[in-house]
């Protein structure tokens, strides 16, 4: 039936970004590909600001409504029982707290008959809240639980936002391989910006994906 990609990270992790590039990227084989943004505690990076590059991409978007995607009561897109169970390249952006979890739960039934399923866990040490195994292990728990669902790898996604450097890069991402192992899930990819692309390619080979920023607001290029 396709392939079901789950992107959930805390706050800042850079999950959108990931869920957006790699449905934008994806590698359709004749089915369609369909972004599903559930991130119902973080909207303001949501992945529904981005319909035009996702439309020019035939990427169909799943989204609450604009006029209730700011609201106060959740709201899953209407449609989005019936792509869960028909076949197509799947590509869900959740929050990876236990409010994501729950949102993932409420799909579990449908999800078991769907192969494969990756569950991303999407890391960016350099956030609150990333910067620990601790803080890392409870929510990862937290999610679990409510998804009852586990997470089947890690993508390592280390960056400062515009004082990203390689060695930040580089840094950070040996903190994300001291976690996956902890954790005991392997890091599937390192995603980075594509102007580091080509200076880190030669040491991390196939696990670099190059990314394009789409969601970074005013705030965080300092206008």
């Amino acid at each position: 039936m396709g392939s079901i990609n789950i992107f959930a990270g805390g706050y800042g992790s850079g999950k959108t970004e990931l869920a957006l590039n790699f449905a934008i990227n994806s590698d359709s084989q004749g089915q369609d590909v369909v972004l599903a943004d559930l991130d119902l505690v973080n909207p303001y990076f949501v992945s529904r600001q981005n319909q035009t590059e996702l439309k020019a991409h035939h990427v169909k978007l799943l989204a609450p409504s604009l006029k209730l995607s700011f609201g106060d009561v959740p709201q899953l897109p209407p449609k989005l029982l019936a792509e869960v169970q028909r076949e197509n390249q799947l590509l869900i952006d959740v929050a990876g707290d236990d409010t994501g979890g729950l949102v993932i739960g409420y799909l579990h039934r449908y999800l078991q008959q769907r192969d494969p399923v990756n569950l991303w866990l999407v890391i960016n040490p350099y956030r609150p809240f990333a910067q620990n195994l601790y803080d890392i292990k409870e929510s990862v728990k937290q999610f679990e639980d409510a998804a009852r669902l586990p997470f089947t790898g890690i993508i390592s996604n280390p960056h400062l936002a515009e004082e990203t450097t390689a060695d930040v890069i580089r840094s950070g991402h040996q903190q994300v391989l001291e976690y996956a192992e902890a954790l005991q899930l392997k890091v599937g990819y390192l995603t980075v910006r594509e102007d580091f692309y080509e200076q880190l390619k030669p040491e991390y080979g196939s696990l670099l994906k190059s990314i394009k920023i789409f969601t970074r607001p005013a705030w965080l290029q300092g206008d």
